[in-house]
């Protein structure tokens, strides 16, 4: 690494580290706020409520790292040309492309780092921080980690299952029964159980009576009893449930994917939706490079402007994002736009219009 690029690296990494640090907090007193009335009436112990905004800040990396490195690119530019230092390096040489390589070098990292995050941790952080502030808010009245009354069906292995109750912690399933039908659509068998548990990677029917059917779906003898049923032929797993329970909001786009693949009889409208829904997963991290290629081009004219300017400059930008999100979203789920196309447009936007200031400055 040259030492211009560690100058540049450090010169950006100071200010980034303090715009992470201030936006988190922001982030956790702003939610705070909102849920300390039932952390007080429900007596949370403080640890819990610590451990609650450590698995918050996954799912709020998607607000405070875009933002954090338009800001932290607007102070780390606009301070260079404000000193004339990149006057100088350009003098020297270097081209302009050349001196923001670390800054899209950064924005792209974190692009990389904020997809990884959203796909793995966030959704199970963000459902977990979800049922948490639920549990407060209904302590001691409902059991939120419940599910009543599911039923999923798998098409692609002609399976239906109906479930009284799921525990979306232990995956443990209370009053089951599971029909098994045949390609032409008569029964093959159904079971009933008391109990139904994921042990060992399959599942296992506790208390459970299974019953088989001829070609013309009529009773073959009585059924038969088991204690412990294992069924290692069903390739339903605990995650299928769960994403039965939990809204698109806690779902990764694998997850999103998966549903669509499982659930082949939707309607267009539905699969339009999700579709949108799985886009937008995968090109919301993404706006932390844009953002950045847009801070580069605005950063090198602001320095002359003062840090109001640049803050003012940023809020504009952020808030002109987040409409234009929201606008293509509404406009995807609504069938008027290709589902790509409603969730990459804000990105493609900001990157035209990053590339082209970016062009034009000499």
């Amino acid at each position: 690494m040259k030492l211009i690029d560690k100058y540049l690296f450090r010169n950006l990494a100071v200010p980034l580290f303090w715009c992470l640090v201030t936006f988190t907090l922001l982030y956790v007193v702003y939610d705070l706020f909102d849920n300390l009335p039932d952390f007080i009436e429900g007596r949370t112990p403080w640890p819990e409520v610590v451990k609650y905004y450590v698995f918050l800040i996954p799912s709020a990396l998607i607000y405070i790292v875009p933002f954090s490195l338009l800001l932290a690119t607007l102070y780390s530019l606009s301070g260079l040309t404000r000193h004339n230092e990149l006057t100088a390096m350009r003098a020297s040489g270097v081209s302009i492309y050349r001196l923001v390589a670390p800054y899209l070098f950064v924005g792209l990292a974190a692009s990389v780092l904020v997809l990884a995050v959203n796909e793995t941790l966030a959704p199970w952080s963000a459902y977990w921080c979800h049922q948490f502030v639920r549990s407060q808010r209904h302590r001691g009245k409902i059991n939120v980690h419940i599910a009543y009354h599911l039923a999923f069906k798998n098409e692609r292995k002609n399976r239906v299952w109906k479930i009284e109750q799921f525990d979306t912690r232990t995956f443990d399933m209370r009053n089951v029964q599971v029909l098994q039908q045949r390609r032409d659509g008569t029964d093959d068998y159904k079971i009933w159980a008391r109990r139904a548990e994921w042990l060992d990677r399959r599942w296992w029917f506790i208390e459970a009576e299974i019953q088989h059917y001829d070609r013309q779906s009529r009773p073959l003898g009585p059924p038969e009893s088991h204690p412990w049923l294992e069924m290692s032929q069903f390739d339903e797993t605990p995650m299928q449930f769960l994403n039965e329970v939990r809204d698109p909001e806690f779902l990764s786009a694998r997850d999103l994917r998966n549903f669509i693949r499982t659930h082949r009889k939707l309607s267009a409208e539905t699969v339009n939706r999700i579709l949108v829904d799985f886009h937008h997963r995968l090109a919301v991290p993404w706006t932390c490079l844009a953002v950045t290629l847009l801070g580069v081009s605005f950063g090198v004219h602001t320095g002359r402007r003062g840090a109001l300017s640049g803050i003012g400059l940023c809020l504009a930008l952020v808030f002109s994002y987040y409409f234009l999100v929201n606008t293509f979203l509404a406009l995807g789920k609504k069938g008027d736009l290709a589902p790509w196309l409603a969730a990459w447009a804000p990105n493609m936007i900001y990157l035209i219009l990053g590339s082209v200031l970016l062009r034009r400055i000499r």
